[in-house]
């Protein structure tokens, strides 16, 4: 069922990594885009309203463990597809909310299609040689422009066809997608043998290396995801502006991280990712 043909370029799946990437986070960032309107629809304190914005990225980031390891043991192709068509039900289910803790509750799941990257950095990398890891990845890093697409084009979109529409449209585009993904995605004919939940721990437990890069990532990602995901309220709430106007500023940031990954993985390819963390 799932061949790998010579027609299977590793840049093709590169680029449908990609746009899978995007999507998913664009999902995933709807919820801190509608944040100011949900904040005037329910009446919400701003501690509220936070927390309704980092509840997505919680799941987000706890999945990525499960999802990390389903990847490896069925393969990307079938992951990503089967995690898009799963994050479309409650990316449908947020107009129909009526109250403040069952959008909690419906943004929690929908932090789902935060655990895509895991999935892709999995599918895409083993269609590259360790020298091309980088800058492919670097590539698959653009994915993050679909967060932006989500804090700028939606609420523009909204004045037009309504917020609950947005969140309909995202839905439908999240099946059809991942449908199309697995007909046109291939998994690299590179196999790994999958790694038990204990066998992960033991590496950790051997490997210092690998709690330095996690502090590395939780301070650099981290951080980014809490400025792109709460910028859009700040500057609603403390500047006054409009949701357009904040996400069109809040978007301006996101896509300067974003293109600057590209560069970040062509340099770990050149350089080594070292000499590269400690220069960030």
């Amino acid at each position: 069922m799932n061949r790998t043909p010579a027609t299977s370029r590793p840049n093709l799946q590169l680029a449908l990594g990609t746009v899978s990437f995007a999507i998913c986070f664009a999902a995933w960032g709807l919820i801190s885009a509608f944040a100011p309107r949900f904040r005037e629809t329910f009446h919400l304190t701003a501690t509220q309203t936070a927390f309704l914005v980092a509840v997505p990225v919680l799941l987000g980031a706890l999945l990525r463990i499960v999802t990390g390891m389903l990847a490896d043991r069925f393969g990307g192709r079938a992951t990503f597809s089967l995690l898009m068509v799963v994050v479309a039900v409650p990316a449908c289910l947020v107009p129909l909310v009526p109250s403040y803790r069952i959008l909690l509750y419906v943004a929690f799941f929908l932090g789902m299609a935060g655990s895509s990257f895991a999935v892709g950095v999995g599918f895409v990398s083993r269609w590259f040689p360790p020298e091309k890891q980088g800058g492919a990845l670097g590539i698959y890093g653009l994915g993050n422009i679909g967060q932006s697409a989500a804090v700028f084009v939606g609420p523009v979109l909204a004045v037009v066809v309504g917020w609950q529409n947005i969140f309909r449209g995202m839905a439908a585009l999240l099946v059809i997608w991942g449908i199309a993904f697995f007909l046109l995605a291939r998994n690299s004919p590179k196999t790994v043998r999958p790694s038990g939940l204990g066998a992960m721990l033991q590496l950790l437990s051997r490997e210092r290396l690998s709690w330095v890069l996690s502090l590395f990532y939780f301070l650099t990602f981290g951080g980014f995801v809490a400025f792109s995901i709460y910028l859009p309220v700040l500057l609603k709430d403390q500047f006054g502006l409009r949701p357009a106007d904040a996400g069109f500023r809040t978007a301006g940031f996101v896509v300067l991280a974003t293109l600057a990954r590209p560069l970040g993985g062509w340099l770990s390819d050149k350089i080594g990712g070292a000499r590269v963390l400690q220069t960030v």
